[in-house]
């Protein structure tokens, strides 16, 4: 991959930038401020969004490999470690498994991974099929479910996986849109359509698909990828295919999530490039990507990202949220993958 192309540019600026705003080193531990020093409450630690953050500087090292940040990927996980007492977990199944993808992109081999692996399928609730939001919950939804199904798929608790993908597909799809709404409480569908749980959905499709024991298994997967992409698409169309947006604080990281799993769609269906069917998927996945990515970067004003890609960027409210800025770093080092192998 040209560590020179335009894509490979942006996202190495977003990557500084980010960097040098909210990572702070304390000797050989790191972690990053919720928010820039102005803002209240900018010390804050996040779990889920240091989660995000190793994920990112994970895809960052694939795409332009630095001795540098290896090594503030170590002082990261020190930091991580030692912010959590060594347990790497909390209460939250969704933060959980947000954490255990992060660790899988690091390394696969990574002792933690087995017990944070171990704990997502021991809290699958046999009454329901499915994962609690976090201990004690009555909530069950697609951002605890839909990552744990992807870190449990590339473990070796597929079947486990499967069961879960197919609780959301069977609970949380919209018969209307083709969408994943957002979880059941109480019996109860919260029908709230938001990118992520879109992002993890596919990503769960296309994991199962990789280590599918049979041709038809595999397909099954695919297809299911392929018209979430298409749900996505059409969801998107009326606003020029930009996501939705969903402000500040966690929702910052919402669209970024999704951009990431639709690259790694964009590169899985232009494989068969027989495939007429494949072929549109792959387009529809990287034209998406490449559209919120030119719309942030068209926005970025003194290298800060719009929470909303549809307006410039602000030095003010939540455009200074570190999930605002990860998010967009998210997107751009997904249009570095879909600039890569991917054909139109």
């Amino acid at each position: 991959m040209d560590a020179r192309s335009p894509a490979q540019a942006r996202a190495m600026s977003a990557e500084s930038d980010v960097v040098r705003r909210y990572v702070h080193r304390y000797g050989p531990v790191a972690w990053a401020h919720a928010a820039t020093a102005e803002v209240t409450g900018s010390r804050t630690w996040h779990y889920w969004w240091h989660a995000h953050l190793l994920h990112v500087l994970r895809d960052a090292e694939q795409h332009r490999p630095d001795p540098r940040r290896g090594r503030l990927l170590r002082a990261l996980h020190r930091g991580i470690a030692l912010r959590t007492l060594g347990r790497w977990t909390t209460p939250f199944y969704d933060d959980v498994a947000w954490m255990t993808l992060a660790l899988q992109r690091y390394d696969i081999h990574d002792r933690r991974i087995d017990r944070l692996v171990r704990r997502l399928d021991d809290a699958v609730d046999p009454a329901v099929g499915a994962l609690p939001w976090a201990v004690g919950s009555a909530l069950y939804n697609a951002p605890a479910n839909g990552p744990a199904a992807i870190a449990l798929a590339w473990s070796e608790r597929r079947g486990s996986a499967v069961d879960l993908d197919a609780w959301v597909a069977a609970r949380l799809d919209d018969p209307s849109t083709g969408l994943v709404r957002d979880g059941v409480e109480q019996g109860a569908v919260r029908s709230e359509l938001w990118t992520y749980n879109q992002g993890v959905a596919i990503g769960s499709a296309l994991a199962l698909a990789e280590g599918a024991p049979d041709a038809d298994a595999r397909d099954a997967h695919e297809a299911r990828a392929a018209s979430l992409i298409r749900a996505v698409a059409r969801w998107c169309a009326a606003d020029g295919g930009l996501f939705p947006s969903a402000g500040g604080g966690d929702g910052g990281l919402f669209a970024g999530i999704l951009a990431r799993y639709l690259a790694d769609a964009a590169v899985w269906f232009s494989a068969d490039g027989a495939n007429d069917e494949h072929r549109a998927v792959s387009h529809a996945a990287r034209h998406l990507v490449r559209r919120n990515a030119d719309a942030l970067w068209d926005g970025r004003r003194a290298g800060l990202f719009a929470a909303d890609p549809r307006r410039a960027a602000r030095a003010t409210g939540e455009d200074l949220d570190l999930s605002v800025q990860l998010g967009a770093w998210i997107t751009l080092e997904a249009d570095v993958t879909v600039s890569g192998p991917v054909t139109s």
